[in-house]
């Protein structure tokens, strides 16, 4: 961070995370903005099907065919799509009863790319890379599904690419994607933080999507969160329980399917193989068929690929062939059926209802979201849920906020690595300051970077929760501004630079805009050897 004048400092804690977009090439006829609320009034499920050996169904099902039961209880089936439906472009009018035409933008499913170099060695990590960079280069020119691409670090869940049909801007993305030692996983003393962080990530991507029509595949690139065994950990892993809940709500509500992919993971069996989309047809027998009633799946260890399990995607491991992996992923996640219903039971007990779906041919199989939690009329609304998506809104946003006064200075290029470096002054007046045990003041705010195109889509982005801290008895007075310094990445098709900074208790709001030409003017800065980072 950059000095900050006079009786003010800032501390900056990295929480970062990306902010989506919906490009004009990506999708068509968006619903309104995401809700905050989690209910389950109507629950949506993709259920992906398999033959006997293990290939999947795409054609030939009807709505008749499926059978849904609720802790065992039958649903009616309140709607229903043909996998044919989503499969998009000339893939489609190969299979019969289907045309190019019926295949709407927002039935197409979309494709987020997560590199996970916060729980992977550096070695491991360029291996990842390279999977992710050999299925790229044997992609066409444009991509059948929206793909977007982020990157999660020792203190970051960064975009670094928004969803985009073009390989090549994935691919410039990638090889700006540097390999960083990761300190936490050198130290197990950070175990608990990185599991925390991975199960972050996973929420943000779901809050942030939800608001978008269609199936997410979330493709972890990585292992995903450390395992946090109960044997060793004992009742502390009680108080996850409410945090697991809202997570696997959040991923029902925003229909996200997670498949990792990660090479010499042992895990248990129980929470792969059967369930495992690519597992053979004599393992579909799983341990899912066992009765787990009202109980909690998550009542044992926190364990990061179980959240594959319950999402309906797959987990992969133990196997060098990563791209061909990736591979079987955008299939699994491409050819599924949608059905919805309305569930049954009403009450809002905050217990796990578990789902069943099976067909009427038993020689096919049926792979879905194993179930969600009820709502619980005593759990409230979650106020990181709404700061997200009040910094979502500002940032689709053409109009400048202005109730926190910020300006930009000191513009510098890093032509090496496609960012720009800068420092935001930020007037300490209206930050919402409050006393402390010590007779000092502390303002909790958040600040946004965004890169934006010319049509207002968001090509990169960041988010940090920051701490300011004063010991002047009214820091709304003073005339020193905060001074922050950060980098933003600048994709080759970046039009501004949007800062929006917000405050964590009032909800006031500031933006600065900072535009290409002023960026393309500015002096360069000579490369060094460090690696670019979210502040300086």
């Amino acid at each position: 961070m950059g000095p900050c004048n006079g009786r003010l400092f800032a501390v900056v804690f990295l929480i970062l995370f990306p902010i989506p977009v919906l490009t004009a090439e990506s999708r068509q006829d968006v619903s309104e903005g995401p809700s905050l609320k989690v209910t389950s009034t109507l629950v949506t499920l993709d259920v992906t099907v398999f033959d006997k050996n293990g290939q999947p169904v795409v054609s030939g099902l009807s709505k008749d065919d499926f059978k849904i039961t609720e802790n065992k209880q039958p649903q009616r089936t309140f709607s229903f799509e043909p996998a044919q439906l989503h499969i998009s472009d000339a893939r489609a009018s190969s299979l019969k009863g289907n045309s190019p035409k019926d295949n709407r933008d927002d039935r197409i499913p979309l494709t987020v790319f997560v590199l996970d170099r916060l729980n992977s060695t550096v070695d491991e990590f360029a291996q990842l890379r390279e999977a992710v960079r050999t299925f790229l280069s044997r992609q066409e020119d444009q991509l059948s599904s929206p793909t977007e691409m982020l990157v999660i670090g020792n203190d970051s869940l960064e975009m670094v690419q928004g969803f985009t049909r073009s390989r090549d801007d994935l691919l410039f993305a990638l090889d700006h994607v540097e390999t960083v030692l990761p300190f936490k996983l050198m130290h197990s003393d950070f175990d608990g933080e990185r599991a925390h962080q991975s199960i972050d990530a996973l929420e943000q991507i779901a809050v942030q999507n939800k608001g978008l029509p269609g199936r997410k595949n979330v493709i972890w690139v990585g292992p995903g969160g450390p395992n946090l065994d109960r044997a060793a950990y004992g009742t502390v892993l009680d108080s996850w329980q409410p945090y697991i809940h809202a997570a696997v709500n959040l991923l029902v509500n925003a229909r996200v399917s997670l498949f990792v992919i990660y090479p010499g993971m042992k895990t248990s069996s129980q929470l792969i193989a059967a369930d495992s989309p690519g597992a053979a047809a004599e393992n579909f027998s799983s341990s899912r068929d066992h009765d787990i009633g009202n109980n909690n799946p998550h009542t044992g260890d926190i364990n990061f690929p179980l959240f594959s399990r319950e999402t309906g995607g797959a987990l992969f491991y133990d196997r060098n062939d990563l791209d061909q992996e990736i591979v079987k992923s955008t299939e699994i996640g491409t050819h599924y059926y949608t059905l919805t219903y309305q569930p049954s039971d009403k009450s809002a007990d905050g217990k796990f209802r578990e789902i069943h779906v099976t067909l009427r041919d038993p020689n096919l199989r049926a792979v879905t979201k194993s179930g969600y939690f009820a709502t619980d009329r005593r759990t409230p609304v979650d106020p990181q849920q709404v700061l997200q998506m009040n910094v979502i809104e500002a940032a689709r946003s053409t109009i400048p906020f202005e109730t926190l006064k910020l300006h930009i200075s000191d513009v510098l290029r890093r032509p090496e690595s496609h960012m720009a470096q800068f420092i935001v002054h930020v007037m300490p007046r209206n930050l919402g300051w409050l006393p402390t045990p010590d007779g000092k003041k502390t303002a909790n705010r958040v600040l946004a970077v965004i890169s934006l195109s010319d049509k207002r889509e968001i090509l990169a982005s960041k988010l940090e929760k920051m701490t300011l801290h004063s010991a002047a008895n009214d820091p709304n007075s003073l005339s020193e501004e905060v001074l922050v310094r950060l980098t933003a990445l600048v994709p080759p098709k970046t039009h501004e630079i949007r800062i929006v900074l917000e405050s964590v208790d009032e909800g006031r709001m500031g933006t600065a805009d900072l535009g290409r030409k002023t960026i393309d003017a500015a002096p360069a800065r000579p490369p060094s050897n460090g690696s670019p980072g979210a502040g300086s």
